[in-house]
């Protein structure tokens, strides 16, 4: 049996969740990724304070899920993967077109797969970047810098380093997994430091976008803020890059005396 509930709500906007709950004898719905390598899971179908859309890992082409929630004003499914190096965890897919619904039926745990932010970020769920230049969604971009952390030099990384699909940042055994590539001095999107740090060596790891990875291909990893040298600024909501002022030209007042002379000639 299936139990359908119709919610509506966010503030500022309006939206229909339609939530299907699995009992221990019934089964729901299965979607699989239907992206040529990876599809990124996120910590919710909405973005509130408590839950916020924020990645959290990836899972391979595919990969089912389990389909208890769907949100179709983020057009998000939620639920329970099944196979995988995620197997067993509650998430949402980022994208609903990233899956392909199967005549399936599987039995799953995730009522309500929401993850709180404070679950998976350090600082109390504080440590989250993002930025509005070049774009909205995502992080503050992180340039390779050879001499990066030294004086004058921040907001970059300066070694070339291993870029991982899963992280596991809500849990106290967090470690890197299934290793994609190297960043090869790509601009790195940093989004989020994760609760937990490396279970073996205690270093912090960050949620980053790549942004020369294309979507469907693990854009979204993780990178041990250690073996890239990492180096931000306090985390908080950003409209420009951190330097503003040498992406922002005044424009003149007047034209040019010679550009004057042109046009009256």
């Amino acid at each position: 049996m299936k139990l359908r509930l119709l919610a509506g709500a966010t503030i500022g906007a309006t939206f229909l969740m339609l939530a299907l709950h699995a009992t221990a004898d019934a089964g729901v719905g299965v979607a699989t990724c239907n992206q040529s390598q990876w599809c990124t899971i996120t910590a919710s179908g909405d973005v509130t304070q408590y839950a916020s859309q924020l990645a959290i890992g990836n899972v391979s082409a595919g990969t089912a899920l389990a389909v208890t929630q769907e949100n179709l004003g983020q057009q998000q499914v939620g639920g329970e993967i099944l196979s995988g190096t995620l197997a067993g965890s509650c998430g949402w897919s980022q994208y609903d077109r990233d899956w392909t619904r199967r005549q399936l039926s599987a039995n799953a745990i995730c009522a309500n797969p929401d993850l709180n932010t404070v679950t998976f970020v350090a600082q109390s769920g504080s440590a989250v970047w993002s930025g509005c230049y070049p774009r909205c969604f995502g992080g503050v971009p992180l340039h390779f810098d050879s001499k990066c952390g030294t004086r004058g030099h921040g907001w970059c990384y300066r070694d070339n380093c291993e870029e991982f699909a899963n992280f596991y940042p809500w849990s106290a055994a967090a470690h890197p997994a299934d290793p994609l590539r190297m960043t090869g001095r790509h601009v790195l999107d940093v989004r989020y430091e994760a609760r937990y740090g490396d279970a073996l060596t205690k270093s912090p790891f960050y949620l980053v976008r790549d942004i020369n990875a294309q979507h469907g291909r693990g854009n979204w990893v993780f990178v041990s803020g250690s073996a890239c040298g990492i180096s931000t600024g306090k985390p908080g909501s950003y409209h420009w890059l951190p330097h503003p002022s040498s992406h922002k030209h005044k424009k003149p007042s007047a034209p040019p005396a010679h550009a004057a002379r042109r046009r009256s000639a």
